[in-house]
């Protein structure tokens, strides 16, 4: 199905980054397209590194109201669990 224009013109502005606090209290980047994102010491620290992988717009990154859940891997290509022998 293809989008529309103004779907697909809607996509590409909503916030691609989103910055909040884990389960744990953790502070956490998590990208919608899976490229990038992490855990991080402190608010600012995670602020600083949203601007700079959205290219300093503003309008990328949002401020999570609530706990933000992410899931990091090393290899994107790499299966999450082994298989069963």
């Amino acid at each position: 199905m293809k989008e529309s224009p103004s779907s697909a013109a809607h996509s590409s502005r909503a916030p691609r980054l989103t910055v909040g606090r884990d389960r744990c209290g953790r502070w956490v980047v998590s990208d919608r397209l899976g490229l990038c994102g992490g855990w991080f010491v402190d608010r600012a620290t995670a602020v600083h590194y949203a601007m700079f992988e959205s290219a300093g717009e503003p309008q990328a990154v949002m401020m999570a109201p609530d706990v933000v859940e992410t899931e990091l891997t090393l290899d994107a290509g790499a299966p999450r669990r082994p298989a069963a022998a």
